[in-house]
């Protein structure tokens, strides 16, 4: 087992087919826990950006997909359509929807720092397996759609994977979820939100079944407390949570296996509205990269960047990075920096203005930056893992049961 568990995923599949006992071996549990443990050290990483509208009809993204030492596996253009939806569920799709009309056309990809990941975008939730070439799209939500037009950054939907149950969760949140309540901007205003306490929301499993083959759950309605003013943009997924920052200074995470909301404990000492008075023109972006969470805090005014990264074993927040990012600003610059990668000592990131994307490597080493390129369109990444799995056929749920049978408490 331990040999084998340090065999691509690719080759092992073919194993299935010599005997009963290789088949058997190769569905384990436990097999697939360390086998995926073993491609933890070894991330592939998924970069896709999109290409000017063709026409007002389609969105061409380009996928490449690099292996731990930066070299290229392959490479993979999709064509998303613009003005009609997936006809099945559960068939190859090479089409999205999008809204032409908005020009603002783009996917989230969610990952799961496991082998499988999530492309969202007003036509739906759809997975994709990177190093196969393999897309399916999901059943759609049962009660509102995934991404909102109004707000770009948005995406209502969150992603990731239940190492104690083995299944991939998708999490629908409510379109309303981000409206209406007390927010203290950075410039110190405050506008008046709703406050919700208990929240509504769908969850879809996807449990891995027999021979690394997937089945997909209806979606269920649940119901939590949560007395938190998530800010939805925010969100990251990090083994196993997904993590929000607040209005009110404080870092939530949700559980994909309980299923339930609390606030983390300590904050990055950045992170509070003491700071707040005296650093106004600061941003804060959560990042999740490589396993660990991360918080970034940009000062507008002075243009340092620090970076910090959430100790899981000392239980606080080490300050990892202080980058001065004089001189780098695009035109007509928003404020807006996200963390796309973090290695030991180096990070990529990209700022944001109204027309193009600035893509920046720091190296640590030598407290250098360099340009590394400029994106006019939609640009993301993320990782993924080696495995086992296949979502070349897979098990959807389709009997029709009232919607009493999926509301839990």
């Amino acid at each position: 087992m331990e040999i084998m568990s340090r065999v691509p995923g690719k080759s092992l599949a073919r194993f299935r087919l010599v005997s009963k006992q290789f088949r058997s071996l190769l569905s384990d549990p436990c097999f697939l826990r360390l086998h995926h443990s073993r491609s933890r050290d070894s991330l592939f990483t998924l970069t896709a950006f999109s290409n000017e509208l063709s026409n007002l009809y389609k969105l061409r993204y380009k996928f490449s997909v690099t292996n731990k030492a930066n070299g290229l596996i392959h490479k993979f253009t999709e064509d998303f359509s613009t003005h009609r939806r997936p006809k099945a569920n559960g068939l190859p799709i090479h089409e999205f929807t999008e809204d032409y009309r908005t020009h603002k056309s783009s996917i989230r990809m969610l990952s799961s720092y496991h082998q499988l990941l999530c492309f969202v975008c007003e036509g739906g939730i759809h997975l994709c397996d990177p190093l196969n070439k393999e897309l399916r799209n999901l059943p759609n939500p049962t009660f509102s759609r995934c991404c909102n037009f109004n707000k770009p950054g948005d995406c209502l939907v969150s992603f990731g994977f239940v190492d104690a149950t083995m299944q991939y969760k998708v999490i629908k949140w409510p379109h309303d979820l981000d409206e209406n309540r007390t927010r203290r901007l950075p410039s110190g205003l405050i506008t008046v939100w709703k406050k919700v306490n208990e929240l509504k929301f769908e969850v879809l499993n996807i449990d891995i079944v027999e021979d690394g083959r997937l089945k997909v759950s209806p979606w269920r309605l649940r119901r939590r407390l949560c007395p938190y003013l998530l800010q939805l943009s925010s969100q990251v997924h990090v083994n196993g949570y997904i993590y929000w920052t607040t209005s009110d200074f404080q870092i939530v995470s949700f559980s994909l296996q309980d299923e339930t909301f609390s606030a983390i404990s300590p904050k990055p000492p950045c992170f509070s509205l003491d700071t707040q008075g005296s650093k106004k023109s600061s941003y804060f972006t959560l990042s999740g990269s490589r396993e660990n969470l991360w918080m970034v805090d940009y000062d507008v005014s002075s243009q340092i960047m620090e970076i910090w990264k959430m100790e899981d074993r000392r239980g606080g927040w080490a300050n990892i990075h202080k980058i001065n990012l004089k001189g780098t600003h695009p035109k007509k610059f928003d404020g807006k920096v996200k963390m796309l990668d973090i290695r030991s000592d180096e990070v990529l990131f990209k700022l944001s203005s109204t027309s193009k994307r600035l893509l920046i490597c720091y190296d640590a080493k030598t407290n250098t930056l360099e340009k590394c390129g400029r994106e006019f369109g939609d640009y993301e990444l993320c990782h993924s893992t080696d495995g086992l799995l296949s979502i070349d056929n897979l098990a959807m749920f389709h009997a029709c049961r009232p919607l009493s049978c999926f509301l839990s408490w």
